[in-house]
Order: structure tokens, then C-alpha cells, then sequence
């Protein structure tokens, strides 16, 4: 077994145990939800508050890693990818999310 099958059923344990429900492309999955952080920057017309967070998941849950801009639901809310972290063949991928306003 590769160092990287070892790392996904691991992963797996992990996230059936400790997973929240994500929903990306009509697909649910267990995932490890980061705590949100919030930046506050200064703007034209003032202080403007923004927010992400990380949402990994084991990249055989999906037929294909999400894009940018893409989509996903969670805890009733929808959110959009900003960035990725995808290096196959490593089985965890790890999305950076906003919220929709």
C-alpha cells in the first residue's frame, strides 16, 4: 500500500468521524470544515469585512476537483470557491471559501 492510500483511508476514518455534510455538484460529503476568519481592510467609502475558510475532502469523493468560482452548501448556505489546493496524487483537497452575498 502507498504512502498515499494510507493517507486516504486514514483521511476517510477521519471524516466519516468528524465530517460535516458539504453539498458540491448535487453530491453530498463528509468533509473537515474549518472555523471562519474575517479580515477587515479599508476601501473606498470605508472598512469593508471579509470572511473565508477551508473545506478539505477526499479528492475520490468527486469525479473531478471543483473550479474556482464554483459553488457549494453548507450548513444552509451557499459559498463560493476562491482557491484550491490540488496536488495529485495527494487524496485530500483542500478549498478555500467565501460566502455569497
Amino acid at each position: 500500500m502507498s504512502i498515499h492510500e494510507e493517507i486516504a483511508d486514514d483521511a476517510a476514518e477521519v471524516f466519516r468521524e468528524f465530517g460535516k455534510p458539504v453539498e458540491i455538484n448535487d453530491r453530498t460529503i463528509m468533509a473537515l470544515v474549518s472555523e471562519p476568519t474575517e479580515t477587515v481592510s479599508l476601501e473606498a467609502g470605508g472598512f469593508v469585512a471579509e470572511g473565508n475558510f477551508t473545506v478539505k475532502l477526499l479528492r475520490s469523493s468527486l469525479d473531478a476537483a471543483p473550479e474556482i468560482g464554483a459553488t457549494l452548501l453548507f450548513a444552509g448556505q451557499n459559498f463560493r470557491i476562491v482557491r484550491t489546493a490540488n496536488r495529485p496524487p495527494h487524496p485530500i483537497l483542500t478549498l478555500t471559501v467565501e460566502p455569497i452575498e
